[in-house]
């Protein structure tokens, strides 16, 4: 597979894997600098809490395009497969208005932020630029599942 195409395909996933990666190799070397050298490092607490950030909003964002998010369905599950898909329809169209009001007033919430983090003196729009990124993926991933289920209901069939 082409790599820009299999980067593209999973970017959700190696974001969110990369800072799951960093985040655990700094919380486990300040660990070590902390109880071993008795010396802790003095960004590694700040970095680790950025990068859980950025993990949890991009493996919200690869759930949202994997449709693995958590679902309550006993009462979905009991109707007839056209009323299921009008659920997944509404569904869709209230995930997508959330998530539009998230990417705006997470695009509000960066320009707005211009002092830097207290240890690692990176402006703070960069730890907040994931709200914005993540709301505007999962919007994308909406409306691809707005569309399938929307056919599904033209059609007359429902996946």
């Amino acid at each position: 597979m082409n790599p820009v195409v299999f980067t593209a395909r999973y970017f959700e996933e190696i974001v969110a894997g990369l800072f799951m990666t960093l985040m655990s190799l700094a919380t486990f070397t300040n660990v070590v600098a902390r109880y071993a050298f008795n010396s802790p490092i003095q960004w590694a607490e700040e970095f680790s809490r950025y990068a859980f950030i950025w993990m949890v909003f991009m493996g919200a964002a690869a759930c949202s395009k994997r449709g693995t998010h958590i679902i309550i369905d006993a009462v979905v599950t009991s109707v007839s497969r056209r009323v299921r898909t009008l659920c997944a329809v509404a569904t869709d169209l209230v995930v997508l208005t959330l998530m539009a009001a998230v990417t705006y007033y997470g695009w509000v919430l960066c320009s707005m932020a211009t002092q830097a983090t207290s240890t690692l003196k990176i402006p703070q729009y960069v730890v907040y630029l994931v709200v914005p990124i993540a709301g505007a993926l999962i919007c994308v991933h909406t409306i691809r599942s707005l569309w399938r289920d929307v056919h599904a209901l033209a059609g007359g069939s429902a996946s």
